[in-house]
């Protein structure tokens, strides 16, 4: 008796690219050169970029209705006094944007529904704390005004961003290349530059498992599957080939699957989508995306597909999927920065049926826009998984606004610690120094000598 193929469930999606009219034109992106950051994010209303600057960094957010030509004299935040290398909308108030720069400080911007009408250098609220520049920055999706951000002084900071610095988490031997939360937020994965992948519980600052990540040199990034409780880390091996890897969070010393995807050079950046189990991915440099989906059958990470979308890419977000249009079965929208421009990509489901009712089987209830707990309820130990939401039938939803003005009370931190230097060892290092560069210039006056005597 034959049986039939099981086959993926979304490998029929497919891009359809903006035409020109209708994507955002003439930009000038900053020339920033982060592994970590994506260089764009967007709400279901706007999108934000960096733009080119001569000091300190210029933050744009732009209307997604505004399509077209962007005015070269666009308003921005520019409150930073270093270049800004990541930023990220508030999911439960898609007003906020949070960001974060080489000058070492986290801000808090308030974004007007109509965009910005001047530029702005006065930040809602300015968080201090970190020793070195913060290169990473990501909204807790459980807790409401919940940040977490990673740095360069090796350490990731959460913090409640009406009232500060509330954790600090440790451990880190090296850079910090990518952070995920799981389903309640309670833990987070880290991969870092030391090729070591961690599991850390965010209140206690305990390391609970870790494990050998990707082998390559390049930087890696990673994310939780929250509702199948599964890591996926993206990177290179030691030849130089991308990959992505599965593990189970609860046993980082086993891998469940590996994937070998190209030999291409540019670091991958990925997105997972909840409610479809698939997991998107474009590279930095690369003209197409890569398309897989999650299941439960052998090998649990299939390919789909790898679509060409146009010209060499050097960001990738990723729209709430309240933002998506259902009634062309649309499972997930990005935008792409291609040289000077952002261009939208929309990826559909085929289905007939889709221009008269909701596809049910495809739009299952997403992670809500309303947080299930307070800030303060979630430091004090309180874990639940993310409210629930169903998708509505139609062109999309506009997000979530503010719910009441943000109450700021944001203490002064601690003076950071001053690493002890020592003394003697560095006059030792000055004096080994010295006495090197003496017996250079000596033996270098010997040798012109000998040069002279030879003509």
């Amino acid at each position: 008796m034959s049986r039939l193929a099981v086959t993926p469930k979304f490998r029929h999606v497919f891009p359809t690219v903006a035409k020109v009219d209708q994507q955002f034109r003439d930009l000038r992106p900053a020339d920033l050169i982060w592994d970590p950051s994506n260089q764009l994010a967007a709400s279901a209303t706007h999108f934000a970029v960096s733009l080119k600057t001569g000091g300190g960094g210029r933050l744009a957010v732009i209307p997604l209705s505004q399509v077209g030509k962007v005015p070269t004299d666009i308003p921005c935040f520019t409150g930073h006094t270093g270049p800004i290398l990541d930023f990220e909308f508030h999911p439960f108030a898609s007003d906020l944007l949070a960001s974060v720069s080489d000058d070492t400080t986290v801000k808090i911007w308030k974004v007007p529904d109509e965009g910005l009408s001047s530029s702005v250098s006065e930040a809602l609220v300015t968080l201090t704390g970190h020793s070195r520049k913060v290169g990473i920055c990501h909204f807790h999706h459980v807790a409401n005004h919940t940040l977490a951000t990673a740095s360069l002084d090796h350490t990731i900071k959460l913090w409640d961003i009406e009232h500060g610095e509330k954790s600090n988490i440790t451990g880190h031997k090296d850079q910090i290349s990518a952070f995920d939360f799981n389903l309640e937020g309670s833990q987070i994965v880290t991969t870092s530059k030391d090729k070591k992948m961690r599991v850390i519980d965010v209140r206690g600052n305990q390391i609970l498992h870790e494990g050998e990540s990707h082998g390559g040199a390049k930087t890696s990034r990673v994310v939780w599957a929250k509702r199948r409780n599964t890591i996926m880390s993206v990177g290179f091996s030691r030849s130089q080939d991308r990959q992505v890897l599965l593990w189970d969070p609860r046993k980082l010393d086993t891998l469940l699957c590996e994937v070998n995807v190209d030999n291409s050079a540019g670091v991958m950046m990925p997105f997972y989508d909840e409610d479809t189990s698939m997991l998107y991915i474009g590279g930095k440099g690369d003209s197409g995306m890569k398309l897989f989906e999650l299941w439960e059958h052998d090998p649990p990470l299939v390919n789909l597909s790898e679509p060409s979308l146009g010209g060499p890419g050097k960001g990738l977000c990723y729209l709430p999927k309240v933002a998506v249009d259902t009634s062309i079965c649309e499972v997930a929208r990005f935008l792409r920065l291609e040289g000077d421009k952002v261009v939208p990509v929309s990826f559909q489901c085929p289905r007939k049926q889709a221009a008269q009712e909701l596809q049910t089987d495809v739009f299952v209830d997403t992670f809500s826009t309303t947080p299930t707990m307070s800030a303060a309820d979630f430091f004090n130990g309180k874990t639940s998984p993310p409210n629930t939401q169903p998708i509505e039938y139609g062109k999309g939803q506009s997000g979530p606004t503010s719910q009441g003005e943000l109450k700021v009370d944001v203490s002064k931190p601690a003076t950071p610690a001053v690493e002890k230097i020592d003394v003697q060892g560095q006059q030792a290092k000055v004096a080994a120094l010295k006495k090197e560069l003496e017996e250079a210039e000596k033996l270098l006056a010997e040798m012109e000598q000998r040069f002279k005597d030879s003509q």
